[in-house]
């Protein structure tokens, strides 16, 4: 219908009420590592929390959906992109603080900063966490991890925003880790989260953060445009181990390639589609099945239309 945006909100009602960008017909692949993704009806990118609130008010108004976009670092979209609102965060929520061992961070805040931040002040932890892409939002979610350790091992509470407009506070005991992911959903947008941390020298702590971002770039293709991990590992085996044996590593679908250094790692080598790199996925998931008997189940999230 002329003159309305996300299958509903008429075009400048945005703009009346919400104090940040909004954009029309943004590309995905604008906002995600894999540099992949169709456009977005209408992108609000708020510059309060305040005007997150508006944003989901607004929507709600108008029985718009909502997608939350963090960091964009596991996520493919689809080429056909995203009908509805998408509510980026990643320029907004990013203020941290620490008072005595606890430090809390904005759920827009990038993990890479906050591990730094708290190397700094000699507060011992998050470590591990050196060199995991995107938000602490994003991370909390989906229970990031690397090296053994999980990014819910210090996290003491998370503030969350529901889609409602419902503002609740939520103790890490009170919410449900496992491998990749937590009890919190897509509706639930992390204002902030804080962690519980203990006290180390801070000129050893940055250069263990060091090392660990040294082992990284040696481990994986930090230098190619991806979305991380593929597939979470299976229990007792590793994804990459698993797709390296089916003989995968190098395979190429135009131009998306499983990396030759790591094989969970699926690569846009400069102008691969969504199609292209879910081609590589089912691929994968078939050899190996087909080998191994294992079912790979993905890691990264894939939205949006074909």
């Amino acid at each position: 219908m002329p003159g309305m945006v996300a299958m509903g909100i008429p075009r400048g009602a945005l703009e009346q009420v919400v104090e940040g960008e909004i954009l029309y017909d943004e590309p995905m692949s604008r906002h995600t590592s894999y540099k992949i993704g169709g456009p977005a009806d209408v992108m609000v990118c708020p510059r309060s929390a305040q005007g997150i609130q508006t944003a989901l008010r607004t929507a709600r108004e108008y029985g718009v959906s909502v997608f939350i976009l963090g960091g964009g670092s596991n996520l493919l979209v689809r080429d056909g992109g995203i009908r509805g609102l998408v509510l980026n965060l990643y320029g907004t929520l990013k203020e941290m603080r620490a008072e005595g061992e606890e430090v809390t961070a904005g759920g827009g805040a990038k993990v890479t900063a906050l591990v730094n931040f708290c190397a700094r002040r000699g507060l011992a932890g998050l470590e591990p966490m050196a060199g995991v892409p995107g938000s602490v939002g994003g991370a909390v979610k989906g229970n990031a991890g690397a090296f053994g350790a999980t990014i819910s091992d210090h996290l003491a509470a998370v503030r969350v925003l529901e889609l409602t407009g419902e503002e609740r506070v939520l103790s890490r005991e009170a919410l449900r880790f496992a491998y990749r992911q937590s009890s919190l959903t897509e509706e639930e947008v992390v204002v902030s989260a804080a962690f519980r941390l203990r006290r180390d020298d801070a000129a050893a702590l940055q250069q263990k953060v060091a090392r660990i971002l040294a082992e990284r770039k040696a481990k994986q293709p930090v230098e190619w445009r991806s979305a991380g991990s593929v597939f979470k590992n299976p229990p007792g085996n590793f994804a990459g181990r698993l797709i390296e044996g089916a003989g995968l590593k190098g395979t190429r679908v135009g131009d998306a390639m499983i990396s030759p250094k790591h094989g969970n790692f699926f690569l846009n080598l400069g102008r691969a589609t969504a199609r292209d790199v879910l081609a590589l996925i089912a691929l994968a998931q078939e050899r190996v099945r087909e080998q191994s008997g294992i079912s790979l189940e993905l890691e990264v999230r894939v939205v949006g239309e074909p």
